[in-house]
């Protein structure tokens, strides 16, 4: 039972990163240029999410241990493929409002989603099982970039009988991304299926070597989860820096059209899959914490490199291997948080992840824009480098003795 769950929850995670992520990654931030709006402004329509994420993880986390983590998976996936669609109302109050209601709904998927896999497999197989699931979600992230990139185009070539002449002029008009973005919705609703065939989950094997009553308001150890979440404080600061703004750093550095946008996103995110399956080997050699401390250095290297704004075939290379080696945090960073603590404490060591994610990443969002128009791109990824090793040094601090304190505990049984 425990295999066939494990299968359902990868079947959806690979749906929903195809339709709800792959494919937006590609299209938002140009269907917003196609509506006229300023770097500034779309700066500011890609932090809403965050800052929504923000001011609401933690209720959420705190309505997870009530309500159950596929209740809320299932509730927060419609809720992202609502305001997707809420989106393709183009008056600025209307975009503002979907991403401020996406990032609420996909702050409590994020919330729910590493408990719920938790409790699908042994504590033995959960670096594997974080592993696979990074790679299959990442893969689809791949597939969904790609096919975003080109889906305006079939639009175009498919709807002249049907629309007036002057929405389908070309594949770069609100009418080909609005439509482009329904059919993301629409796989991100099929992506819901599996999840109502799982079983109410159990924590299978021990998660942590003590085991505590729940936790009261009064009783949660606040300053211990904080000091765990901090590293994505700065890993959220690099990813707003970074990830909402990729494709239009290849469209306005390399004068690129949207379908080679979204093969160049589309390789980052295969290499965002294939690597962080080094995580068991470079945890079995360095541990989890001292894992991410190398793979962490790498990315930093790569986005200095990147930052130095070399020929395109170059920059696709140090592209890749910043956003792969940054990406080992999803396999190896969540298991290392849940497992020094106890099960009662899951949802709410995971909402203080996003709250402490959803800070960094509206901040510099925020100032994307700003940065962009005035310093540039260069300017950008040598921050994110910067950033990244931040965050690796963070993360070996806070984690390195207490993995080996716990691994000591787990030996003397």
């Amino acid at each position: 039972m425990a295999r066939r769950s494990a299968v359902l929850f990868l079947i959806y995670s690979a749906l929903f990163h195809i339709g709800l992520l792959g494919m937006l990654d590609v299209l938002v931030n140009f269907y917003f240029v196609s509506l006229g709006h300023a770097p500034e402004t779309i700066g500011i329509l890609q932090a809403l999410p965050r800052l929504a994420g923000f001011i609401t993880s933690v209720p959420i986390g705190l309505l997870t241990n009530r309500l159950g983590t596929r209740r809320v998976l299932v509730i927060a996936t419609f809720g992202c493929v609502v305001a997707l669609w809420l989106q393709l109302i183009p008056i600025l109050p209307m975009l503002a409002l979907s991403r401020f209601l996406f990032g609420l709904c996909y702050g409590a998927q994020q919330i729910a989603n590493s408990p719920q896999m938790i409790t699908l497999v042994g504590a033995e197989g959960r670096t594997r099982f974080f592993a696979l699931q990074n790679g299959i979600s990442m893969a689809s992230m791949a597939f969904g970039s790609f096919i975003g990139g080109m889906v305006p185009t079939w639009i175009v070539a498919l709807s002249g009988a049907f629309v007036p002449a002057a929405w389908v002029v070309s594949a770069t008009t609100p009418y080909a991304y609005g439509a482009a973005s329904f059919i993301a919705g629409v796989i991100g609703l099929f992506c819901v299926i599996p999840l109502f065939a799982l079983p109410n989950a159990r924590i299978v094997g021990t998660v942590a070597p003590t085991s505590m009553p729940s936790w009261g308001m009064a009783g949660i150890p606040w300053r211990r989860l904080i000091l765990l979440s901090l590293p994505l404080l700065t890993f959220g600061f690099t990813g707003g820096l970074t990830f909402p703004f990729f494709n239009l750093f290849w469209r306005t550095q390399f004068t690129l059209p949207d379908q080679t946008v979204g093969a160049i996103l589309s390789i980052g995110w295969i290499g965002m899959a294939a690597i962080p399956f080094l995580g068991s080997r470079l945890e079995r050699r360095f541990g989890r914490a001292g894992a991410l401390g190398v793979t962490l250095t790498l990315a930093a290297v790569a986005f200095f490199g990147l930052g130095l704004l070399p020929a395109l075939p170059i920059s696709i290379g140090m592209f890749v291997l910043a956003i792969s080696f940054r990406n080992t945090m999803q396999p190896l960073f969540q298991p290392l948080v849940l497992e020094t603590l106890p099960p009662d404490l899951h949802n709410l060591v995971s909402s203080m992840n996003m709250v402490m994610w959803n800070i960094g990443w509206f901040a510099s969002t925020l100032a994307g824009g700003f940065l962009q128009t005035h310093y540039g791109f260069g300017v950008m990824m040598h921050i994110v480098a910067a950033g990244v090793i931040v965050t690796a040094l963070l993360v070996v601090v806070i984690f390195r003795r207490r993995e080996l304190a716990l691994k000591q505990a787990y030996a003397r049984g």
